[in-house]
C-alpha cells in the first residue's frame, strides 16, 4: 500500500492532471457563491440543516428544521447522505456553509478526474507493456479524466445547477466501474476479499450520494458486469460462475450498505405527497432533450422550461471534443483495431452505451418513460448526460490509447516525443473547448444566506414548491414563525428562549416561558392555568417523540395542518419533541453497520491471515 500511495504521489502525469483540473474550478476559489444558480441556495441551507442535526445529536440525521415556513420537512428521508457529510468534514474544519460546499465540490471533481484516469490506466493495461507503453497509457488517461472534468454538463451541473449531490455523482462512477472490473478480472485469485470490499464500498457510495443513481446509474453498471461476464466466457470457453457471484455478492452488499438511507426512504417516503416531485416543474414529458441541443453551443444558466427545447434556457450540448472521439472510436471498431481485443470490444461497448444514452434523453424515447412509471423519479431526462459523460470520457481515453500504441490500421502518433506533443495538442484542445464554461454569478455570501432566513426566502418565492406531508389536509404557504424569519434581529441559536414560536397554548389559560429550536428538536417550558393541549409548530412524520417534564405522552396531529399536539396538565411544564428512530430507520442502520463490519472484516483478514502463516511456531 505504501509503495502505490509513492507512486501516486509522484505520477506526473496525474499532477498535470491536477492542475488542470483545478483550472475549472477557478470560480470556487473566487469570493463570494453563485446563489442564482438552479439549486445554489438548496446546496448551501440542506449541508447548515443537515449540520443542526447532527450537533443537535442525530448522527443520521432525517429532519430539516427550517423548510415548510419553520414547521420542518423530512427532508433527509428523500436527500442521499453522503455529500452532506461530506461537506460536513469541512464545516467541522472551520469552514463556513458555503465555503464547506465550495470545497466538496472541488474535492469531487478532483477526485472524478483521479477516477477517470485510473480507469483508463486500468483497461489500457498499463502492467502489460514496456517504458514507453506505460508513458502512452498515461497519455490516454490524461485526455479521459480532461474530457470528462471539461464536458460541458460536467461543467454545467455545478455552474449553471449547483446541485451538490448530483455532481459528486459523477465523482464515483469510474471508481464504480474500476472496482467491479478488478473485481470480475481476478475473480476468486489471491486478494478477491479486498476487490469484494471495495466493489461494495464503491456502489454503495453512489446509492448514499443520490436517490436517482438507483434507478440510472445502476442499469448501466449491470449492462457492464453482464459485458464483460460474457467476454471471459467466450474467452474461457466455460461460464465464470465465481466472477458471477463476486459481482451479485457486491451489488446485493451494496444495497445492504446503503440500507439506513433506502430502506426508510421506501418505507416513509409515501408519507410524503410526491406528487409535487412528479408533476408541473418536475414532470419528465417537459424535459426531453431535443437532438440538435446535442450540437448547440448555447450555454445558459436558465431553466429547461420549454417542452419544445427551441427556447430552453439552459444547454445540453454534448461537447465538441467528446462526439469526435466517438466518431473515431466509431472508425477504430469498424476497421482499425483486431476484431477480438478487449480494447474493441471496449470501445464497442462504450460507443454502444453513450449512444444509447443520448437516445434515452430525447423525445423518441417517450415508450420507454411510458412503459417503465418508475423512471419519473429521475424528473429530467436530460440528467442522463451525466452519464453520457462518463462512458463518452471513457471512450475517449480509449479510443485515444489505441491511436497512442499504434494498435489500429489508421495512421498512428508515432514514438513517445511525438505521442507526447500530440496529446498535450488534444488536451488543450478539450481545455478550450470547455474553459468558456467555467464561469459562475458570483455574489456576496450574507449572513442570512447561511441561516435559516434562506429556506423562508426561497420558500417565499417559490411557494408552488412547498411539498407536504400526507397528514397536511390544507396547503399553506405561511406559519407564526413567518414573520419572526422576517424580523431583521432575527438570529438563529440553539439555547432556550430562541426567536422562533415553537409552542402555542390552545383553548386554555397559560403561557409560554421559552422556547427553542434544534436541528431535530423542539420544545419550551410553558405555564398552565389549568389542564390543556399545547402545539409544537412541527410537521408530524413517524419518529416524533414527545416528553413532557421527561415523561413520554401521547402525540396527537393538529387538523388541518397535521403538526404535533400534546396534552398537557395545569402547572409549570417542561416539553421536548425530537426526531428518533422507527422501525425502519432501525431495521436500515443495523443492515448497514453489519455491512460495513463485514467490509471489515474482508479488508483485514487476509492480512491478518497471511501474518499468522509467517509467524514462527511456537510464538504467541
Amino acid at each position: 500500500m505504501r509503495k502505490r500511495l509513492a507512486a501516486l504521489q509522484f505520477d506526473p502525469y496525474l499532477l498535470l492532471l491536477g492542475a488542470w483540473t483545478l483550472l475549472a474550478l477557478s470560480p470556487l476559489f473566487a469570493p463570494g457563491y453563485f446563489f442564482s444558480a438552479h439549486d445554489g441556495r438548496h446546496s448551501v441551507f440542506y449541508v447548515m440543516q443537515f449540520d443542526a442535526s447532527l450537533r443537535d445529536g442525530a448522527l443520521f440525521p432525517r429532519w430539516a428544521m427550517h423548510h415548510i415556513q419553520g414547521y420542518g420537512y423530512p427532508t433527509f428521508i428523500i436527500q442521499a447522505p453522503l455529500g452532506f457529510y461530506l461537506a460536513e468534514i469541512f464545516v467541522l474544519l472551520g469552514a463556513g456553509y458555503t465555503l464547506a460546499v465550495k470545497l466538496t465540490w472541488a474535492f469531487g471533481f478532483l477526485a472524478g478526474a483521479w477516477g477517470m484516469y485510473r480507469l483508463v490506466v486500468h483497461w489500457l493495461g498499463l502492467e502489460a507493456g514496456a517504458r514507453d507503453e506505460r508513458v502512452w497509457v498515461r497519455l490516454a488517461a490524461v485526455v479521459a479524466g480532461l474530457v470528462y472534468v471539461y464536458a460541458p454538463y460536467h461543467l454545467l451541473d455545478i455552474y449553471v445547477r449547483a446541485a451538490l449531490n448530483d455532481s459528486l455523482l459523477l465523482a464515483w462512477f469510474p471508481w464504480v466501474f474500476l472496482a467491479f472490473d478488478r473485481l470480475l478480472d481476478r475473480g476468486l485469485g489471491a486478494g478477491w476479499q479486498p476487490r469484494l470490499a471495495l466493489a461494495i464500498l464503491a456502489l454503495g457510495g453512489v446509492l448514499l450520494t443520490h436517490t436517482f443513481a438507483l434507478i440510472s446509474f445502476t442499469p448501466l453498471l449491470i449492462t457492464f458486469v453482464l459485458f464483460r461476464l460474457i467476454q471471459q466466457w467466450r474467452a474461457q470457453g466455460v461460464a465464470p460462475w465465481a466472477a458471477t457471484g463476486l459481482a451479485a455478492g457486491a451489488g446485493l452488499a451494496a444495497l445492504t450498505l446503503a440500507a439506513a438511507f433506502l430502506i426508510p426512504l421506501l418505507a416513509e417516503g409515501p408519507h410524503l405527497q410526491q406528487q409535487v416531485y412528479v408533476t408541473e416543474t418536475y414532470d419528465y414529458r417537459n424535459h426531453f432533450v431535443w437532438f440538435g441541443q446535442f450540437f448547440s453551443p448555447f450555454w445558459g444558466t436558465g431553466f429547461s422550461d420549454d417542452p419544445l427545447g427551441a427556447n430552453d434556457g439552459m444547454g445540453f450540448q454534448a461537447g465538441v471534443m467528446p462526439l469526435l472521439f466517438l466518431i473515431l472510436a466509431a472508425f477504430l471498431i469498424v476497421g482499425g483495431v483486431e476484431q477480438r481485443s478487449l480494447r474493441r470490444s471496449l470501445l464497442a461497448y462504450l460507443a454502444a452505451a453513450t449512444v444509447l444514452i443520448l437516445f434515452l434523453m430525447m423525445p423518441a424515447s417517450s415508450l420507454v418513460w411510458s412503459a417503465l412509471p418508475m423512471l419519473a423519479i429521475i424528473q429530467f431526462p436530460w440528467r442522463l448526460l451525466a452519464l453520457a459523460a462518463f462512458t463518452a470520457s471513457a471512450l475517449a481515453g480509449m479510443a485515444m490509447g489505441v491511436m497512442l500504441a499504434g494498435d489500429s490500421r489508421l495512421p498512428g502518433l508515432g514514438g513517445v516525443g511525438q505521442a507526447t506533443a500530440s496529446t498535450l495538442v488534444v488536451s488543450l484542445l478539450v481545455i478550450l473547448g470547455g474553459f468558456a464554461y467555467v464561469a459562475a454569478d458570483l455574489q456576496p455570501v450574507e449572513a442570512w444566506r447561511e441561516d435559516g432566513r434562506a429556506v423562508f426566502r426561497f420558500e417565499e418565492e417559490h411557494p408552488d414548491m412547498l411539498a407536504f406531508t400526507e397528514w397536511v389536509k390544507e396547503p399553506f404557504a405561511a406559519s407564526p414563525m413567518s414573520d419572526e424569519y422576517r424580523a431583521p434581529d432575527y438570529t438563529e441559536e440553539s439555547a432556550e428562549d430562541g426567536d422562533l414560536t415553537r409552542l402555542a397554548i390552545l383553548g386554555a389559560p397559560g403561557q409560554v416561558i421559552s422556547q427553542y429550536s434544534r436541528g431535530s428538536s423542539a420544545g419550551g417550558v410553558v405555564e398552565m392555568a389549568s389542564a390543556g393541549r399545547v402545539r409544537i409548530h412541527e410537521l408530524y412524520f413517524p419518529g416524533w417523540r414527545v416528553r413532557v417534564d421527561g415523561e413520554p405522552v401521547p402525540v396527537y396531529v393538529s387538523d388541518p395542518h397535521g403538526l404535533l399536539e400534546v396534552d398537557v396538565p395545569a402547572g409549570r411544564h417542561r416539553i421536548d419533541a425530537r426526531m428518533s428512530a422507527t422501525p425502519a430507520r432501525t431495521t436500515g442502520a443495523i443492515l448497514s453497520w453489519a455491512t460495513l463490519l463485514m467490509i471489515a472484516g474482508l479488508i483485514v483478514w487476509p492480512r491478518w491471515a497471511r501474518r499468522r502463516r509467517k509467524q514462527p511456531r511456537g510464538e504467541a
